[in-house]
């Protein structure tokens, strides 16, 4: 059984599931090239409001994920797997957690409109579920940056659809 993930074309193929499965990972853990996806829908003709739509939805289910897991860790529940996981990310990603942590302490959930940013991203994703961000607020500011991200990639696309430069 190959477990590797179907290359960007594949997943555009599946439309815009195939964008909201990959987005869905890329918001968690695990890497996905969603904005690939996201660029071929686009320059296939899939409509680019849909996309950045579908794109940030799941990319922020993806972050809920992260996030559920930073909770679950936060409240002593972090026995099993999923402790062990938590306990290894902790340990790895020490110093940018802690810096994530003092940031989410400093300046609140609005640190979480960098969110979409890699590497850190996920670390602020994270450290929100540890320091307990309550989900409205954690919602609101994941979503709105990873929307504003996928609507720069999807303006980058149809900027360079109209200038002849993506031929």
């Amino acid at each position: 059984m190959d477990s590797t993930m179907p290359d960007a074309s594949t997943l555009a193929e599946w439309g815009l599931p195939g964008l909201f499965l990959v987005a869905v990972m890329a918001g968690s853990v695990l890497p996905a090239p969603s904005e690939a996806v996201l660029a071929a829908l686009i320059y296939g003709g899939v409509g680019p409001g849909w996309a950045v739509t579908v794109a940030t939805a799941g990319n922020v289910l993806g972050a809920l994920t992260v996030y559920a897991l930073g909770r679950w860790g936060a409240r002593g529940e972090g026995g099993g797997v999923v402790g062990r996981w938590l306990q290894r990310r902790s340990a790895r990603e020490g110093p940018r957690l802690l810096r994530a942590r003092e940031r989410l302490a400093t300046w609140g959930a609005p640190v979480l409109l960098l969110a979409w940013l890699p590497i850190v991203g996920d670390v602020f994703v994270l450290a929100a579920g540890l320091v307990g961000v309550r989900p409205g607020p954690f919602v609101a500011f994941v979503s709105l940056g990873k929307g504003l991200r996928y609507l720069g990639v999807a303006l980058s696309v149809l900027a360079a659809s109209h200038t002849g430069i993506s031929q």
